[in-house]
This record gives C-alpha cells, structure tokens and sequence, in this order.
C-alpha cells in the first residue's frame, strides 16, 4: 500500500511540474520599402546640445498624431537612436509631433511626411 502511494505521488509530483512556455513579446516591425503613394519615410537625428551637437544614442524619440496625444503623452510609437538616428520606416502621410529624451533633457518638434519622400528631422536635446 506504501508503494502504491509513492508511485501515485510521484506520478502526481512529475505531472504538475511541467516547464510553461514563456511567450516574447514580437519586436515591431519598421517597413522599409514601401510603393504607396501616400507613405513616406521618417527618420529623426539626435543631437546633445550641451556636447558640441554630438549624436547622442540611445536616446528615446516618441511619434505622436496630435498635440493634444502629446500633452497627455499617448505615442503611436517610439524608437530607440541608433548611432544618432531613430528610423520610423514608412508611415502615412500627415503632420506628427515629435519628442526626442536623453536622461533629463528633451525636444519637441513638429514634421510633415510627404508620400514618396525621406524626411529628416534633427532634434536638439537640451535641459
């Protein structure tokens, strides 16, 4: 009867502790080619104004739609600078709002993506 036992709780014991699978989050997708007429492409260049304008990366830059998203901080996407620059790919055309933030220091800008075009837009943080 002991044995019987052991084997049931043994049983019990492997059976319930079974490895769970942890699902990753999916990194965003930047599409970077694109046909439409009405898409274009942003990038957005970092720069420190307290360092002699240098590149600064990984700095945070925010893609709002409206002021309004904007005072109340609900960004349609942000991205991370790589060697100075933050590339939103092809988004709508349209006129965005922009916050740039490095440590304490930020920018705020406005940019209009025109379909078929590349837009650059350089950001100045300061404190």
């Amino acid at each position: 009867m002991n044995k019987l036992f052991a084997i049931l709780l043994m049983a019990i014991m492997v059976t319930s502790c079974t490895k769970t699978e942890t699902i990753a989050t999916p990194a965003q997708t930047i599409i970077t080619s694109d046909s439409s007429q009405f898409s274009g492409r942003l990038k957005v260049v970092v720069l420190d104004g307290t360092n002699n304008n240098a590149q600064i990366n990984g700095a945070q830059v925010f893609l709002y739609p409206s002021y309004e998203d904007l005072k109340r901080n609900f960004y349609l996407n942000t991205i991370s600078t790589v060697s100075g620059t933050a590339d939103f790919g092809f988004i709508l055309q349209g006129n965005y709002y922009l916050r740039a933030q490095s440590g304490t220091k930020s920018d705020t800008n406005v940019v209009q993506v025109l379909g078929q075009k590349t837009i650059t837009r350089t950001m100045i943080v300061r404190q």
